[in-house]
């Protein structure tokens, strides 16, 4: 999977996440800040590798 595809997935769970909080439905609390951290590594490796 391509880096970019990677992050626009995660995006996109985190968008879900984010509404199912505002709509008060079932929520997984934790996987925010997981998703959060997740995309954070993806994107500081991809920035390693073009340095």
């Amino acid at each position: 999977m391509d880096i970019e595809q990677e992050v626009t997935k995660l995006k996109k769970e985190l968008v879900i996440l984010r509404v199912n909080k505002i709509t008060k439905q079932k929520t997984e609390r934790h996987k925010v800040k997981k998703i959060q951290h997740r995309i954070s590594q993806i994107l500081q490796i991809d920035q390693d590798k073009n340095e």
